[in-house]
């Protein structure tokens, strides 16, 4: 769901998981530590607020160096849905940008506790409809819009796919999902989230004040719109699911994966050893997580560059 916030209770009162510190202590590690020697170069960026919601919604627009037109993708954060934002995933959108040679777009969504469930959604669902209707300012290619995101963002990500599909459109290209959470049942039957409930950076108890933060009380977790593998699955664009080894949500992710596949979506499911949760947000990229994200964003770039032609 993002960086972990250290021990503590799933109270959304006590002093381990108060969210202020706990935004802090995410930026202090994404970007304050970042090593410059570990920042993908990009063509521009330029912050925007969109008339998307009523105080306006945050964007960065990263655009790389090759020319237009290319594909466009909507970029949605992690960070348990209360902690992430443009910043702690500038590196993240850069590596995107420069690998797959897209327009991307990263939305700051209104996050809890603040903004509890659904308002992450609504706004996330605002923006891709918003880089749909900009679409040739963007990155300009026609059918070239696409979504990603990780950990809660990739959770966004993937509820926004399937409204899209159920509301009208716009029609998705392609969708990455970077180590997201599938499924907000806290007794949802996954492996990992026991082997690495401490010691790898997210925890189960930052996870569980994560969900009490997000779903506010009396929201069934297994609705679809908060648990995207409760939902329908077939008729959805191509996907690429990314899984880390040392992850408590790994299993939920290659759950999502092989559901997708099984409702006949064209899936590529990439799980990568000896890495955790957050490895792309981590301020610096050990060769194995800068070789990662190049397969990664080069199987998604495939997809987006599909039947055009161009066979980078």
């Amino acid at each position: 769901m993002g960086g972990g916030t250290g021990g503590g209770s799933d109270d959304r009162g006590s002093q381990a998981f108060d969210p202020a510190r706990a935004r802090a202590a995410f930026r202090a590690l994404a970007v304050d530590a970042r090593a410059p020697s570990a920042v993908a170069p990009v063509g521009t960026t330029q912050d925007r607020l969109l008339p998307a919601t009523p105080d306006g919604l945050p964007v960065r627009i990263y655009r790389p160096e090759t020319a237009l037109p290319v594909a466009t993708v909507v970029f949605l954060h992690g960070g348990g849905f209360v902690i992430g934002d443009l910043d702690t995933h500038d590196n993240h959108c850069r590596w995107l940008c420069s690998e797959t040679g897209a327009v991307v777009v990263s939305v700051a969504y209104r996050r809890a506790p603040e903004h509890p469930f659904p308002a992450a959604v609504d706004d996330c669902l605002a923006a891709v409809r918003w880089a749909a209707a900009e679409l040739d300012a963007l990155g300009g290619r026609t059918g070239g819009l696409a979504i990603a995101g990780d950990s809660a963002g990739g959770c966004l990500a993937a509820v926004v796919t399937q409204l899209c599909r159920d509301s009208g459109g716009p029609e998705l290209r392609a969708q990455l999902l970077v180590y997201p959470v599938a499924d907000l049942r806290a007794d949802g039957q996954y492996p990992s989230r026991a082997e690495y409930a401490t010691g790898y950076l997210l925890t189960a108890d930052a996870m569980r004040w994560f969900r009490a933060c997000y779903l506010p009380d009396g929201t069934d977790p297994a609705t679809p719109t908060a648990s995207p593998i409760r939902g329908r699955l077939d008729g959805l664009p191509p996907a690429v699911v990314v899984t880390m080894e040392h992850d408590p949500l790994r299993d939920e992710g290659e759950a999502y994966a092989a559901a997708l596949s099984a409702a006949g979506v064209r899936t590529r499911a990439h799980r990568f050893d000896g890495l955790i949760h957050g490895s792309f947000e981590l301020p610096v990229l050990t060769e194995g997580c800068a070789d990662a994200m190049r397969e990664a964003f080069g199987s998604f770039r495939a997809l987006l560059v599909d039947g055009i032609g161009d066979t980078r």
